[in-house]
């Protein structure tokens, strides 16, 4: 879709850049590891095959946020997800799960649910948007293991079905013996838009995946919760998949780092994404999904083939020392669309100063 070259060019222009609008300020690898070494206490010894104080207390510091009796912590979400569900399937003697036609386990991860973890996927619901209580009502309920429910949703610009939507879903859920799963990979947004704590979305599902690298800054990782057994039943089968990793202390004081500096901006964000989606609506040229935005984070799409938009975009960067634009995450020979994730980076600007960029960007095209 977009030329290697391109692709370097418009990489290499972001490291020369002295601004950008995507997440949080990134620091050089000798200065990540530098500062980690700094925040480490004379006591703390690190990790052997997820034993020791480090990163078990960090897995009931995660559970309690996120209201569950028990944490494991993972090195991918590529395994978290389908390995719970292969318990929820186990558990209850069922064979399927349903899951919306964008989710990652579908797009992203070479169908590793059904090819490895031997599940039957059931998509539910339209790609353009949440599912809905009505989608799940035309669905084989008896077949299904577990729903697997994303908030917010990424491949649809972080879109949120509505509180009383989610309660339905869950409730449909109980009614019906299945199991419900939360791909909370960006999950870290949502209590702004639904005025509810971490503990009441997630008391909503069974179990919950969090991810430490996208909104937090951290290396890698992320958190399996649950109750006791699913987690006892996990470490299991983290072993057999090869995930019981001998040492991952790097990754666990980096995302102890981005819990503890950059889940407290989170509500700013989605704040900020809102006001600045809604003004770039306006300006014309781009079309925003959803506008407004609902989370930290929305789509800009642009009637333009992914190639040419990459070449200017590279070109803007390369000129003005300024990233407005991720390259495009998918589009056609009429179309693109950009992801723009909203952290400390875009915060650290007025927003004047991103609708001038857009605007002369637009200009240029």
């Amino acid at each position: 879709m977009i030329d290697q070259s391109t692709k370097n060019r418009y990489l290499l222009a972001c490291q020369q850049a002295s601004h950008s609008i995507l997440r949080q300020p990134q620091s050089s690898m000798a200065e990540q590891l530098t500062s980690l070494a700094e925040e480490l206490a004379n006591h703390e010894q690190r990790d052997v095959y997820g034993s020791g104080d480090l990163i078990e207390t960090f897995e009931q510091q995660v559970a309690d946020l996120l209201g569950k009796p028990a944490a494991l912590f993972l090195p991918t979400g590529t395994l978290a997800q389908p390995m719970v569900l292969k318990i929820h399937s186990q558990q209850t003697r069922k064979p399927a799960v349903a899951l919306h036609p964008t989710s990652h386990l579908l797009l992203h991860e070479q169908m590793g649910v059904e090819q490895l973890w031997g599940l039957t996927t059931k998509p539910v619901g339209l790609r353009e948007r949440p599912i809905a209580l009505a989608d799940l009502n035309s669905m084989p309920a008896s077949e299904l293991a577990a729903l697997l429910i994303e908030l917010p949703m990424r491949e649809i610009g972080g879109q949120l079905p509505d509180w009383d939507e989610l309660k339905a879903q869950s409730q449909w859920a109980r009614d019906n013996g299945i199991r419900l799963h939360l791909d909370g990979a960006r999950l870290w947004q949502a209590p702004t838009y639904y005025q509810q704590s971490l503990a009441d979305i997630c008391r909503l599902f069974d179990s919950v995946y969090v991810s430490f690298y996208k909104d937090l800054g951290g290396i890698s990782g992320d958190i399996l919760a649950a109750e006791t057994d699913v987690i006892e039943e996990a470490k299991v089968w983290a072993r057999r998949a090869g995930g019981n990793v001998i040492s991952l202390y790097p990754e666990i004081l980096a995302a102890r780092r981005g819990l503890r500096d950059n889940l407290p901006v989170m509500p700013e964000a989605v704040d900020y994404a809102r006001s600045l989606g809604s003004a770039l609506a306006d300006i014309g040229g781009i079309t925003v999904t959803p506008n407004p935005p609902q989370a930290a984070m929305f789509h800009l799409k642009f009637a333009l083939p992914p190639d040419y938009l990459a070449e200017k975009a590279a070109d803007y960067v390369q000129e003005y020392g300024v990233v407005i634009l991720p390259l495009p995450r998918s589009g056609d020979s009429g179309h693109s669309i950009c992801e723009v994730p909203v952290g400390r980076n875009a915060m650290s600007q007025p927003q004047s100063f991103w609708l001038r960029h857009f605007k002369q960007f637009i200009n240029s095209l």
